[in-house]
């Protein structure tokens, strides 16, 4: 089972024929937020200018007109660009005469003026591809069918590349800078760091081993604590990146303990590097309110229940998808008023171990019936509900 990890903060997405619409998550708690080492998020739909809401909120993914928006160093956070293979950028502006630029900053420095980016490590020309966007591009991304092709050398380290702060910028015949944003890099992402190898945690008979996907990572550190809460690490363990993927092998004494990760990134909500730290995304096990991830062999003996191995050969052989009957069943309803289960073990997992309360009888007499599997819902983590009962306020009959 692998929790779902959930975003803090407002997700925006576009297409070009859409708005930006905003979708507000649950509040989440203090404690199970991602935090980041600035102050502050800045979302420009909350710009303090008097002059802003004089335009209408909305945005496509295509470039706006300059008269409708500033050239300023707001442009950047608005990625309407598309890095879409090795050696392509789309983008839906129109040069005729003038030119366009790819810039990076490894220390993401990049400033927007009137004369174009400032602060930059490495400038390129982009050479416009008149026949446009290839037809395995527009395939994979049929929302930009009508964008321009911009070439890059293919010589280019990209996969370094794609760890900046990146921007391109359009110039007029007078070198005067017109457009700016910053890139979308899914295209590319996929293209160069394409992996079907194992990740999380995975263990071998004498060490415990760490992998995680992170191309656009520029350092990946392992917290390992021995306790799921507080204290110190016991080892910051730092991760080596093989093409995209950061890995690292500890000792056999790991496993049981819990970790976090430290990963520093260009972050385009903040557009600093930011140093971030979080739960694996392919976690198998988290303490309480997902403060950190346990390692846990899920094929270790210790955790298998009595007869674990042995059902495989209990279980009647299906033939075909056809012959599944499924039973979709909620945790907590299976038990939580159920006067035979034993009040401790009411709407958790512990119910299901016993063999004689009125919900297993139950699902004995379904089995007779001909249901072949059950479903359990919900088995994942919950970002916006405290673990912890012992925080939860009750109004009435208290209830498990």
């Amino acid at each position: 089972m692998v929790d779902v990890l959930r975003v803090p903060f407002p997700v925006l997405q576009s297409s070009p024929s859409l708005s930006f619409k905003p979708r507000l998550c649950p509040l989440i708690p203090p404690s199970r937020r991602l935090h980041l080492k600035s102050n502050s998020l800045h979302f420009p739909l909350f710009s303090s200018s008097p002059s802003f809401f004089k335009l209408p909120l909305r945005c496509s993914s295509s470039s706006m007109p300059l008269q409708l928006s500033s050239l300023s160093q707001d442009s950047l956070l608005y990625s309407r660009a598309y890095w879409v293979t090795k050696t392509i950028i789309a983008w839906n502006v129109d040069v005729v005469e003038g030119s366009c630029y790819l810039y990076a900053s490894k220390v993401a420095a990049l400033s927007v003026t009137d004369n174009g980016i400032q602060g930059h490590d490495l400038e390129i020309k982009l050479e416009e591809d008149r026949s446009g966007l290839p037809p395995n591009v527009i395939e994979k991304f049929p929302h930009i069918r009508d964008y321009r092709a911009f070439k890059l050398p293919p010589v280019l380290d990209a996969k370094n590349l794609v760890k900046c702060q990146l921007a391109v910028a359009e110039f007029n015949s007078q070198g005067k800078c017109r457009n700016a944003t910053g890139l979308q890099l899914p295209g590319v992402l996929d293209e160069l760091f394409s992996y079907d190898g194992p990740l999380g945690a995975f263990y071998s008979a004498d060490a415990v081993s760490l992998c995680l996907w992170a191309p656009t990572a520029q350092a990946v550190y392992a917290h390992i604590y021995k306790d799921p809460v507080g204290g110190s690490p016991l080892e910051i363990i730092p991760l080596e990146e093989t093409n995209g993927v950061w890995s690292t092998k500890g000792p056999k004494s790991w496993e049981g303990c819990y970790y976090m990760y430290e990963v520093s990134v260009y972050h385009p909500s903040t557009l600093h590097i930011e140093k971030c730290y979080a739960n694996d995304p392919y976690a198998r096990g988290l303490s309480a309110d997902a403060k950190r991830t346990l390692f846990v062999n899920l094929h270790a003996d210790d955790l298998k229940p009595e007869g674990w191995d042995e059902l495989a050969d209990m279980k009647p052989d299906i033939l075909s998808f056809s012959d599944i009957s499924i039973y979709e069943l909620h945790i907590r309803d299976f038990s939580a008023n159920d006067d035979t289960v034993n009040a401790d073990f009411r709407g958790g997992y512990m119910a299901f171990t016993l063999k004689d309360s009125a919900g297993v009888l139950h699902l004995k007499k379904l089995s007779k019936a001909g249901i072949t599997h059950v479903h359990l819902l919900p088995t994942f983590q919950f970002a916006a509900v405290d673990d912890e009962k012992e925080n939860w306020k009750y109004v009435g009959k208290r209830v498990s």
